[in-house]
């Protein structure tokens, strides 16, 4: 079958919100969550792998809270990644699933690690691609260049900005093919996916939202089998701040990438869709 994002597309309301996620496959289910960034959305970071994980899993590609179409609160109350991971926990109510293996790509990773350390009983196996907020760099600046890009992006959301933050996110700039440019640059145009990610951001640098402990601090408590999976050309979260987290998670692999930056899943396609597989399938 040929998954496109007009027949995959569902929606779900959560906290009287409605979100849209694309479903996709049978079988056991995985969610899909996708990173932060100019013009991005689930079917954007996850569309081209559906085909081939959707033989295999029952996927939802979730669009988190104010990105791609889904709906959000008109003012964040509290830390953005608590919001996100409530809506894949309500998603999961709603579809009356009990336990779904997680799958997050950055700003995703880190919202599939506070979605199982919050409720463990729900998650089943993670894989965290480069996720945010685990990683720790020591050698590196700080912040990233990709992440200095995106929040030149976020303090004025041009086009010639939208193009640098999309730059820093490949190993290969022919990754950027004009179809996949043109998409998102047009989805980081609108005003209302600006204002959602100037706004998730906000909580992030605001000490009223602060969580009591980093979730770098709290990995020896995630017990779950994880699969860390890191672009070794990674500008967003670099390669470095891997060698953290795979020491503090008690039940984790960590696979590196050549000739990758941030997105895994589409410069490593087909190495991507295979590591996924066969941890889901198999375990560590």
């Amino acid at each position: 079958m040929t998954y496109t994002l007009e027949n995959t597309t569902r929606w779900v309301t959560v906290g009287g919100h409605k979100l849209r996620y694309h479903e996709a496959g049978a079988g056991a289910p995985l969610v899909l969550l996708h990173g932060s960034g100019a013009g991005v959305s689930g079917w954007a970071n996850f569309g081209g792998n559906l085909e081939v994980l959707a033989q295999h899993f029952r996927c939802l590609v979730l669009d988190q809270p104010g990105f791609g179409e889904s709906g959000r609160p008109e003012v964040y109350e509290q830390n953005y990644l608590r919001i996100a991971s409530d809506a894949v926990i309500g998603m999961l109510d709603e579809l009356g699933i009990e336990k779904a293996h997680l799958l997050g790509n950055s700003m995703g990773g880190a919202v599939a690690t506070m979605t199982a350390l919050d409720h463990p009983g729900r998650a089943d196996k993670l894989v965290l691609m480069a996720p945010g907020g685990v990683g720790v760099n020591i050698l590196g600046p700080e912040p990233s260049e990709g992440i200095r890009r995106l929040m030149q992006f976020n303090v004025d959301p041009t086009e010639q900005n939208a193009l640098g933050f999309l730059r820093s996110m490949v190993f290969n700039e022919a990754t950027l093919t004009p179809e996949l440019i043109e998409t998102r640059l047009q989805a980081a145009s609108d005003p209302k996916a600006i204002a959602a990610i100037q706004d998730a951001y906000a909580t992030f640098y605001n000490p009223k939202f602060a969580e009591p402990l980093p979730l770098w601090a709290r990995l020896k408590g995630l017990r779950h089998e994880v699969l860390m999976l890191w672009g070794r050309d990674d500008r967003v979260t670099p390669v470095e701040g891997a060698l953290f987290p795979a020491r503090q998670l008690p039940n984790a692999d960590l696979r590196t990438f050549a000739r990758c930056g941030h997105w895994v899943q589409i410069e490593r396609k087909d190495a991507f869709e295979r590591a996924v597989i066969d941890f889901l399938q198999h375990g560590l």
